[in-house]
C-alpha cells in the first residue's frame, strides 16, 4: 500500500488533530481516541451507510470462499499443504500454483482466508471501521499470506510499506506515541513525528514494519501467527490515518469537509485509494478535479488517477469485487 507516492502531506500537528465540522468549528480528535475517527473526518455523524460499509455487528458473517493463487502457492511452497501428489509439487516454475496445486490447496485456502474473521470483526468494532472493507483490503493486498517481502518493502497482511508507516506516524497520534516510546523511551516523544529529524523518523518507520513482520523461519509455514494478528491492528490504525489525511486534502482544496461534497460511500473509496496510492496521487486527482470544475463523485475522481497513479482507481474496483464478487 501507498506504493506510488510518498505520504508526506503533514498539515496537522501533534496530539490534537484539527478538522472542521460543517459549522466551521474545530473538531478535536484526541490522542488515544479510537472510535468515530473516520465518521468525524467525513463530517456527518449519521451518514447513509451501504451494505459494504456497514459497521461491525455481533456474529457478523465475514466468511469468503475466494480463489487466491498467491495464498495457494505459499501453502504449497512452505509445506502447509502437501503437494507431493502433483507434478513439481503443484507449482509452476515461477512459484505460482498449477491446476493440480490449486485443487490440492483448495480446502486449506478456504480455512486460511477465514481464520482471521473473528479478529477482523473485533478490530473493526474497536476502531469503528467497516469489517467487510478491512477483510477485502487484506484479500487484495496480501491474499491473507502474512509473511513479508523485504525486497519490495511490503510487510504484513496489509502490505505496509515505509511510506504507509510514515502516514500512520504522522496522522495517528496513539500509534506514534506507542511506537516512539518503544524506540526512544518516555522522554523522547514530546515532539510531533514530523518535527523529528529524518534519521529518527526512519528509525520509527522501521519499528512499525518490524512490529508486523510475521516472517519466522522456525514457525510452521515460516510465519508468526502473533505478528500476523498484530498487523490487523496496525492496518486499522493506518486506515484511520488515511481517513484523516484524505479529509485534510479535501479541506485544503475545497474549504469543506467531505460530507459537504460527496457521499460517505465515495469518501471511503477515496480513503482506500489514498491508502493504496498515497497522498501524492490523491492530491493529483482532487487538484485536477478542481481545475475541471466537475462534481466530487467518485466516478469523476477516479478518472483523475492517471499515469503512475492509475492503480488507485483499479484498486477500488478490486476491493469492491472482494465484497461483491
Amino acid at each position: 500500500m501507498v506504493s506510488r507516492a510518498w505520504s508526506t502531506l503533514k498539515f496537522i500537528p501533534f496530539l490534537m488533530l484539527l478538522l472542521f465540522n460543517t459549522a466551521g468549528k474545530p473538531l478535536q480528535i484526541a490522542s488515544g481516541e479510537r472510535t468515530g475517527i473516520c465518521q468525524a473526518a467525513y463530517g456527518d455523524g449519521q451518514p447513509s451507510v451501504p451494505d459494504w460499509l456497514e459497521p461491525a455487528q455481533f456474529n457478523m458473517n465475514l466468511s469468503t470462499n475466494l480463489r487466491y493463487d498467491l495464498l495457494a502457492g505459499n501453502l504449497l511452497r512452505t509445506g502447509l499443504v502437501d503437494g507431493s501428489n502433483c507434478p513439481a509439487g503443484g507449482l509452476n516454475a515461477d512459484g505460482s500454483p498449477d491446476a493440480c496445486g490449486i485443487a490440492l490447496a483448495w480446502d486449506e485456502s478456504m480455512t486460511w482466508q477465514n481464520q482471521y474473521d473473528a479478529l477482523i470483526l473485533v478490530t473493526a468494532q474497536t476502531y469503528d471501521l467497516p469489517p467487510k472493507v478491512l477483510k477485502a483490503l487484506i484479500g487484495v493486498e496480501s491474499q491473507f499470506w502474512p509473511a513479508s517481502n523485504w525486497r519490495t518493502g511490503e510487510i504484513g497482511l496489509g502490505q505496509m510499506t515505509e511510506m504507509g508507516a510514515d502516514m500512520l506516524l504522522t496522522w495517528h497520534t496513539e500509534s506514534y506515541q506507542r511506537i516512539c516510546r518503544r524506540a526512544f523511551g518516555l522522554d523522547g516523544c514530546d515532539v510531533a513525528y514530523h518535527e523529528l529529524d529524518f534519521a529518527n523518523q526512519r528509525i520509527l518507520r522501521g519499528f512499525v514494519l518490524q512490529e508486523i513482520d510475521a516472517t519466522c523461519p522456525i514457525c510452521p509455514g515460516g510465519v508468526d501467527p502473533a505478528k500476523a494478528d498484530r498487523s490487523i491492528q496496525l492496518l486499522a490504525e493506518t486506515l484511520q490515518a488515511s481517513c484523516l489525511q484524505t479529509a485534510s486534502l479535501v479541506w485544503e482544496y475545497s474549504g469543506k469537509q467531505p460530507a459537504a461534497l460527496m457521499s460517505y460511500e465515495d469518501y471511503w473509496r477515496l480513503v482506500l485509494a489514498n491508502y493504496h496510492s498515497g497522498a501524492g496521487c490523491t492530491l493529483q486527482a482532487i487538484s485536477q478535479l478542481k481545475m475541471q470544475q466537475t462534481g466530487w463523485a467518485w466516478r469523476n475522481i477516479a478518472n483523475q488517477y492517471a499515469g503512475g497513479c492509475a492503480s488507485g482507481a483499479i484498486y477500488i474496483r478490486r476491493i469492491e469485487e472482494q465484497i461483491k464478487p
